[in-house]
């Protein structure tokens, strides 16, 4: 993924094991649930003792060696809990492009989603700024016109899926959304682009 814009603060967060400073989207949030589970935080909101692990697979392993999640989050951590980190990090990006196409989803059904560079130009035409999503398959055309807007995002998605998203059959290779949507920030958020 990339974006032309200079990045607004996120907040930072140490990882539980290796201590290390990161932005807190690029980290693993858990969670000590009610019932005093431990729990993967796909949403970054769930109530509950929290802590930050790394994406990674040795963070992971040394977590479950030193037992340092137990302390953190004052919690037994299972064996099930350690199968499904394992399997959350194999997936974590492809995981943000899942909620990336999920807000998409929102937006449209919101009518706020934009859908090809028509849609965009004359939207643009009433001076609003525009998130411009591009499919990583587009042609040249589509690639030379998004390359004209600051804020542009090339997801990992292809043509096929973005037309999904869009709930169209057609070959949509460029969606929209205004900047000042709640819709845009989500995702800016989630690619630490904001």
């Amino acid at each position: 993924m990339s974006l032309k814009k200079e990045s607004k603060h996120v907040p930072a967060r140490s990882c539980a094991v290796c201590r290390v400073k990161s932005d807190k989207n690029d980290l693993i949030r858990l969670v000590k649930s009610p019932e005093g589970k431990i729990v993967i935080d796909i949403s970054g909101k769930l109530q509950g003792r929290g802590a930050y692990i790394c994406p990674d697979s040795e963070c992971v392993a040394s977590a479950k060696k030193t037992g340092i999640l137990e302390r953190e989050l004052k919690a037994k951590v299972d064996e099930d809990f350690w199968q499904a980190l394992d399997e959350y990090i194999k997936h974590h990006d492809e995981n943000k492009i899942l909620k990336i196409r999920s807000i998409l989803g929102l937006a449209r059904r919101a009518g706020v989603l934009l859908i090809g560079s028509e849609r965009i130009k004359n939207e643009n035409s009433l001076e609003k700024k525009i998130l411009v999503i591009l499919a990583n398959d587009s042609s040249d055309g589509i690639k030379k016109f998004a390359a004209s807007y600051n804020d542009l995002l090339t997801l990992d998605i292809t043509i096929k899926e973005l037309s999904e998203v869009a709930g169209l059959r057609d070959s949509v290779q460029i969606l929209g959304l205004p900047l000042k949507s709640g819709f845009a920030k989500k995702i800016l958020g989630l690619t630490n682009k904001n």
